[in-house]
């Protein structure tokens, strides 16, 4: 034991950050060294490499990315030390045909990484689609494959099998309860303040839990260190500003304290009656317009060396709608919270922390019902993790997560009778996963830093959940794993998930515009909590260059939901019912790129369905085919320009001209049939002596005992988009865009309200304009 001690410590270990010249990390970077053999390495998601078990000495650690010129960094390091640099890559010119998204070069297969089931979304991708008012998270999310939306006013995200509750929202770090507008193209996000965005669909990995069936993990970039910046846009939806800059520099390439400020307003309540006057209020003729408008405000703090740092945010998100028939609803968040990470020198372990509060208030008001629905939740989560990396590419995980909240929740249903609660839950969990990339010395080729081909990828990890209100412990075992093969591999991914949280909705109302939240109801001799279990099997293909080919087949098994008793007729009846679910489909992606063609595709087959006491059905979400296409065309790139003697890339990497379109189809979602209406006679004043021939009773409807037997028609939508751009002096851009949305205007139905007999539909033909300014 002594000796294996005494030779680890002979070796020395090298690691650094890689980022640009404003702090931002640059994922999948290059890093090399060539002396006294070639090894090399790729940044992870933090811009952070690392080489182990090297020999005491002098080297050159070469940094490369695509579109920045390369650094060349020189470091001595003593055995049994380690060093921890920083290297800053600069703006350069490079030209190539290969297009690189989030640091994945499109058409390679990223043979170390672990991506089943996830999909990564830069701003890039959002702006480039056709959008209703400025570019936004939510509208390119209804691409993705297995997401499903269910309308554009009320409608809610389903991602694969799983109800808007099951999915976490994650900002920072940070639980965002309502991430999405009632005017579902909107969500609460800037898309100018994202940096990235990692959409887990399923079997996600064992440091996220709490939810049963996705994870959106967002992270925001940092406020410029050099220089003031600002970015000003006005459409007819909706008008932004975000400023942001240096607050102190420092000597430091890299280093120092910035600060950024978001906000947008939408007012399309007061602009869609003069411009979009055809436009129907949720099928009401004599209203026009839409009666949607929202605040968002977002503003971060950032403090760095230039290798660690540590941010502070907050936001404050408002939303109301005024429909007037059926319903009024209104709800505010607000919330805040800080994360750090550290690379202490002279120390190989990698420490992130976060803490954050998060609240949030809904109210809704119906012509059908006497009291109004409140519902508001609020609570704290935070977490602290350690990484480290061996081998270059072999990472160990572990940490522990806190959460608590607390809702309050009250709803008088049609009977009178009265649902409320007010509970406090705390959970807490430990993890600990680790990736383990296996090598093939057999097989080798000329054009890779490594003499070894990375056959297998394997990572293992576990997470150990207690739900404190509910006395219960959750192993959640969780497995993701790789096969590579020449110009193809093969992945899959599996775990169990468990979640306490529910909705007050019901997953069988088709509008879901109130957001209400409840605690599960306390265990007794009936286990109260939902469990899932996640399979997924994929494969990806390198056909030709520049195309990414990739099919996943998915399974859900929930084997416990808990949903809102919405037919509760007597005071012994439960709040709740509880129901077993499966979810499972196919999906298929194509994603070309050159630097001015863009092309993606999406074809995905799905079935979900929910088991109660009574029967089988499928939820008003169950899609059975989605297809989504997208093209565009960049024309024209700005000139470079001379900086302190050197030519670099001009500031603004948009093209002068863009135009692209997208086309949505989705097959039918389910409803229950109507079978005829009959009077609803009162004999509650004389029984049965009641002269029912002297009455005027409102007319009830009979539904038919299939439940959910019928199918919408076909959704299918045609949008296109135009842009130019222009640039002053490489500090400003002006950028003019005109979209066109519903080309031909099909009508969409969303749903059919029973009690005017009227359908209610999507939106219809939105032409639109807007401007934006950037300096």
């Amino acid at each position: 034991m002594l000796l294996s001690l005494s030779s680890f410590t002979q070796y020395a270990q090298i690691r650094g950050k890689v980022s640009n010249e404003n702090g931002d990390p640059l994922i999948a970077a290059t890093v090399i060294i060539e002396k006294p053999e070639l090894i090399g390495a790729y940044t992870d998601d933090d811009g952070i490499f690392a080489f182990d078990k090297m020999e005491g000495g002098t080297y050159e650690i070469k940094a490369a990315y695509f579109g920045y010129d390369t650094t060349v960094v020189t470091v001595t390091v003593e055995a049994g030390n380690v060093k921890t640099l920083q290297i800053i890559l600069r703006d350069g010119i490079t030209a190539t045909e290969e297009v690189v998204i989030t640091g994945q070069t499109v058409g390679k297969i990223e043979k170390t990484e672990l991506k089943t089931s996830v999909t990564e979304i830069t701003p890039e991708q959002v702006k480039i689609i056709p959008s209703v008012g400025a570019p936004d998270l939510a509208q390119y999310l209804q691409l993705l494959p297995g997401v499903v939306f269910t309308g554009d006013q009320g409608g809610q995200l389903y991602i694969r099998g799983g109800t808007p509750i099951q999915n976490m929202v994650l900002l920072d770090g940070m639980v965002i309860y309502s991430p999405f507008h009632s005017l579902g193209l909107f969500s609460v996000f800037d898309i100018d303040y994202i940096r990235t965005t990692d959409v887990y669909t399923a079997a996600f990995p064992a440091k996220y839990g709490g939810r049963v069936s996705s994870i959106m993990d967002i992270k925001t970039r940092n406020g410029s260190l050099k220089k003031f910046h600002a970015k000003v846009n006005v459409n007819p939806f909706s008008s932004g500003v975000l400023l942001e800059g240096p607050l102190i520099k420092s000597k430091r390439e890299g280093a120092g304290v910035s600060y950024m400020v978001s906000a947008k307003n939408n007012y399309i309540d007061k602009t869609s009656p003069i411009l979009y006057p055809y436009v129907e209020n949720n099928g009401d003729t004599t209203t026009k317009g839409l009666p949607y408008n929202f605040m968002d405000i977002y503003g971060k703090l950032s403090f760095t060396d230039g290798i660690s740092y540590a941010n502070v945010f907050g936001f404050k998100h408002g939303d109301n709608v005024n429909y007037k028939f059926p319903a009024n609803v209104g709800w505010n968040s607000f919330g805040g919270g800080a994360n750090f990470q550290l690379l202490p020198d002279g120390a190989s372990a990698i420490i992130t922390g976060n803490f954050a509060y998060s609240s949030y208030k809904s109210q809704l008001n119906t012509v059908d019902e006497t009291y109004p629905r409140q519902s508001s939740i609020n609570g704290f989560n935070g977490g602290i993790q350690t990484s480290y990396i061996f081998n270059k590419i072999n990472q160990l995980n572990f940490g522990m997560t806190v959460l608590g909240f607390n809702t309050n929740y009250l709803f008088t249903n049609s009977f009178g009778y009265i649902t409320s609660q007010e509970k406090s839950n705390t959970e807490a969990a430990l993890y600990v996963s680790y990736k383990h990339v296996f090598l093939d010395k057999n097989v080798s080729y000329s054009t890779r830093m490594d003499k070894a081909f990375e056959r297998v990828v394997l990572e293992p990890s576990i997470r150990l959940h207690y739900f404190n209100d509910q006395q219960y412990f959750s192993p959640e075992p969780r497995l993701r794993t790789k096969f590579n093969f020449n110009r193809f591999s093969l992945s899959a991914s599996s775990g169990i998930f468990a979640q306490n949280i529910l909705s007050a909705q019901s997953d069988r109302d088709v509008v879901n515009i109130f957001q209400g939240f409840l605690s599960a109801p306390e265990r007794d001799s009936t286990n109260t909590m939902q469990h899932a279990f996640h399979g997924v099997l994929g494969a990806e293909f390198e056909l030709i260059k520049n195309l990414s080919t990739a099919v996943e087949g998915w399974y859900k098994g929930f084997s416990q939901i808990l949903n809102t008793n919405r037919d509760k007729l007597f005071p012994e009846d439960p709040n709740f019912i509880l129901e077993k679910g499966q979810a499972y489909g196919l999906d298929v992606i194509l994603k070309y790129a050159t630097p001015n063609t863009y092309l993606y595709a999406t074809y995905g087959w799905a079935k979900v369905t929910r088991t109660d006491a009574i029967r089988t059905y499928n939820p008003v979400f169950d899609r059975r085919h989605t297809l989504n296409l997208v093209a565009a065309y960049k024309y024209g790139r700005f000139e470079a320009v001379s900086e302190n003697g050197r030519a670099v890339r001009s500031r603004f990497t948009e093209s002068k001209w863009e135009a692209s379109g997208r086309f949505t189809m989705g097959s039918g979602f389910p409803f229950t049939q109507t079978q005829g209406y009959t009077p609803q006679n009162n004999f509650l004043d004389n029984g049965s002596q009641t002269d029912y021939t002297t009455q005027n009773p409102a007319l009830g409807t009979i539904l038919s005992s299939d439940f959910n037997g019928g199918r919408l028609p076909y959704y299918h939508r045609f949008d296109i988009s135009a842009k130019r751009r222009f640039v002053f002096n490489n500090r400003m851009m002006l950028e003019l865009n005109a979209s066109l949305i519903n080309v031909y205007n099909r009508r969409n139905i969303f749903y059919f309200d029973r009690v005017r007999y009227v359908p209610v539909y999507q939106l219809p033909v939105l032409p639109s304009f807007g401007i934006s300014f950037t300096y």
